[in-house]
């Protein structure tokens, strides 16, 4: 279908199975993006099963787990007919998860609907070709999803020789993660004093200390000429992990940079205002925040795990800095902040790559044709 073409309705009823609200996170955020698409309602009758749940016990084995279990299989048989297509969204891992969608996909396929699974763990993008693991049960799982259903999507091609392992014969469509490009304001990437901005939870894991340690190093060369901003959630007593983490940035003189919980509106505007995005993260899936970043035209200064090094490309988009490598973060940043012609290419490539590759009219023609397909196979 093309662009300026308008979409007719199919009756083709579609369940997005996934947990929403109060829930957050990427699944959530890719649920919501299908059920409340304009051009996807047009098209198709579009259903949203919540299955948000206690977020501590997600993935444990425990007896309300596996009554949410029963009942997210029961509701998708009541929601599923014939002719409809149920898309359930999950990590597929730990083997409970992966449990839970065999019988979402059976009480799918009772009903005469096809099933489309959503993978959005961390690990088969993470780990090299061959080299993600499960358990047996897990395996098991995998076997049985492998002819119950149609297609598992994976969000980026890193994944396909991980899963491809553990179900041999069903379709694995990659299809990227998206935001409207036109609602995210670009950025010069050029401003005085240059912003240089983090966006993510506070969380070792996301590098902030790799982030603390290069700026440390660059303020005690002289190059002191820079804004940072540090964008996430710091209200306390939420995770003591992240206590830690507000602790560790307020020690270090930085607390001040801090912007506390922000609306995406404001996300937004942080970043038309950003000349660089610095992400030392040390596991991704596929991080949204670094295709908001490249949507604003923001370069990015990145570790370069697989995740991350199949989105975008090193001296094109930004810098790869090798994982823990303060020395490599602190120099490409000092270089990009003396360049700002070299920023402002950048910005203009990263814009380019977000409308090319992850702008929501793409994501969205390409579930509707794998929709469009397999609702008129089941009807």
């Amino acid at each position: 279908m093309t662009e300026s073409a308008q979409p007719v309705f199919t009756g083709i009823r579609v369940i997005v199975v996934a947990h929403g609200p109060p829930l957050k996170g990427g699944i959530a955020t890719v649920a919501l993006d299908l059920v409340e698409d304009p051009g996807l309602n047009a098209e198709f009758e579009m259903v949203f099963q919540n299955t948000a749940q206690n977020d501590s016990q997600r993935g444990k084995f425990a007896v309300e787990n596996l009554k949410r279990a029963a009942a997210d299989a029961w509701n998708t048989f009541r929601l599923a007919r014939k002719g409809s297509v149920v898309h359930s969204h999950a990590v597929q891992d730990p083997w409970l998860v992966a449990w839970r969608q065999v019988s979402i996909a059976l009480a799918a396929r009772m009903r005469g609907a096809r099933v489309l699974l959503h993978n959005h763990n961390q690990a088969p993008y993470m780990e090299l070709p061959g080299e993600y693991k499960v358990s047996r049960l897990n395996r098991w799982a995998f076997a049985l999803l492998d002819k119950l259903v149609q297609a598992n999507i994976l969000i980026a091609p890193a994944g396909e020789p991980n899963i491809r392992k553990y179900m041999p014969t069903v379709a694995l469509p990659v299809i990227a993660n998206s935001v409207v490009v036109e609602t995210v304001p670009q950025s010069s990437a050029v401003h005085d004093p240059p912003v240089i901005l983090f966006i993510g939870e506070l969380l070792e894991r996301k590098g902030i200390v790799i982030l603390l340690d290069a700026l440390d190093q660059l303020d005690s060369q002289g190059v002191a000429n820079y804004e940072l901003r540090i964008l996430g959630d710091n209200r306390p007593g939420l995770d003591p992990l992240k206590d830690q983490m507000v602790n560790e940035i307020t020690a270090r003189g930085r607390g001040d940079t801090m912007t506390g919980p922000v609306s995406r509106t404001e996300v937004y505007r942080h970043l038309s205002e950003a000349d660089l995005y610095v992400f030392p993260t040390f596991t991704e899936g596929q991080p949204f925040t670094v295709i908001e970043a490249l949507a604003a035209g923001v370069p990015i200064v990145a570790s370069n795990i697989q995740a991350i090094s199949n989105m975008i490309t090193e001296g094109v988009h930004g810098r790869m800095i090798a994982l823990d490598d303060t020395p490599g973060f602190a120099e490409a940043i000092s270089e990009l902040l003396a360049d700002p012609e070299r920023r402002s290419q950048i910005s203009q490539a990263n814009r380019t790559l977000a409308l090319q590759r992850f702008d929501r009219a793409v994501f969205r023609e390409r579930i509707a044709e794998l929709y469009r397909e397999h609702g008129r196979a089941a009807q």
